[in-house]
């Protein structure tokens, strides 16, 4: 009896074990089919992942072929319309280099002219000091006249009365000057030690010009150039000074206008006002068409005074009024 509840017991476990594996491998089949269709699924996601990819690699490549083509299209438009610039650039810099040297040549030539003229001056003077010699003045006031050599014919009379000696425009002489010393040398020298910035050394060369050739034609000048010195160097009171001997000593000459300014400049910066009003209008009524006269009359406007000079004082010069 045991035995046949056991062999029942066993096929009814035999048949649920078959049902179960029956619904197991139902199951799994179920689940490969999933899984499958899933992998379908991702397989063709992926290859339209890929294909769109691809396009816009491609499309990359398109922009960047068209922007590389911009850049050398862009780079040809800018080199072709630079060329112009270039060109001209490049004839300013010629320009510039033959002005350059047409500036050298032409302070050459003023020098040399300014030599030449130097020369001539000093022939003038040895010429003149050659042809009329002064006369020897005598103890009661009368000149007598150099005698006549037998050759020439006799005077009319020997004993002349000593008239007034005019006023000279300038020193008529000065030291000798040392051996192998000129005068177009000196100045010349001077004037480029002055227009290179060595003021210092081009006031002593100007200085020791007028000590030795006080009555040269750029004598004027130098005395004109101390003063310029001095102003630019704030040293208003000699600059007055060296301005005033350029109209004492050298009333006519080109000089003379400038000085005339550069001395109402110079006036205006050491605080006297009114002998700088003075002077500019002396400046405007012995120059009135000259740049300084321009310049002092605008200077005049700028204090709040007329240009209009008063009453001529005792001196001959046009004395300051108020206005």
């Amino acid at each position: 009896m045991k035995l046949v509840r056991l062999a029942a017991l066993l096929l009814t476990c035999s048949s649920f074990c078959f049902a179960v594996n029956k619904d197991m491998l139902a199951l799994q089949r179920e689940l490969e089919d999933k899984i499958n269709a899933l992998q379908q699924d991702m397989n063709t996601k992926l290859s339209t992942m890929n294909g769109m990819l691809t396009a816009i690699q491609a499309d990359s490549r398109r922009n960047a072929e068209l922007i590389s083509g911009m850049q050398d299209s862009v780079s040809t438009s800018v080199t072709r319309s630079l060329s112009p610039v270039n060109t001209l650039t490049n004839r300013m810099e010629g320009v510039g280099e033959d002005v350059r040297s047409l500036k050298d040549a032409l302070a050459d030539i003023t020098a040399r002219m300014e030599r030449m003229d130097a020369k001539i001056t000093d022939l003038k003077n040895q010429m003149q000091i050659i042809q009329s010699p002064p006369p020897s003045p005598s103890p009661n006031g009368i000149s007598v006249t150099s005698p006549s050599s037998p050759s020439s014919p006799p005077p009319q009379s020997v004993l002349v009365p000593q008239l007034p000696t005019p006023v000279a425009s300038g020193p008529t002489t000065g030291p000798k000057p040392p051996a192998g010393m000129s005068a177009d040398r000196s100045f010349a020298e001077a004037m480029r030690d002055l227009q290179t910035g060595k003021s210092d050394l081009a006031y002593n060369e100007f200085t020791q010009y007028l000590t030795y050739f006080p009555s040269t034609e750029f004598a004027a000048k130098a005395q004109y150039y101390l003063g310029e010195i001095d102003y630019n160097r704030a040293n208003y009171p000699s600059a007055i000074h060296n301005f005033d001997l350029v109209l004492e000593r050298y009333p006519e000459n080109p000089k003379t206008a400038d000085a005339h300014l550069m001395k109402a400049y110079a006036l205006l910066k050491a605080n006297e006002r009114n002998r700088a009003v003075q002077e500019f209008r002396i400046l405007v009524q012995n120059y009135p068409h000259t740049d300084d006269a321009r310049k002092a009359i605008q200077q005049l406007r700028s204090l709040g005074v007329s240009s209009a000079a008063g009453p001529a004082p005792a001196g001959g010069q046009p004395a300051a009024t108020r206005p």
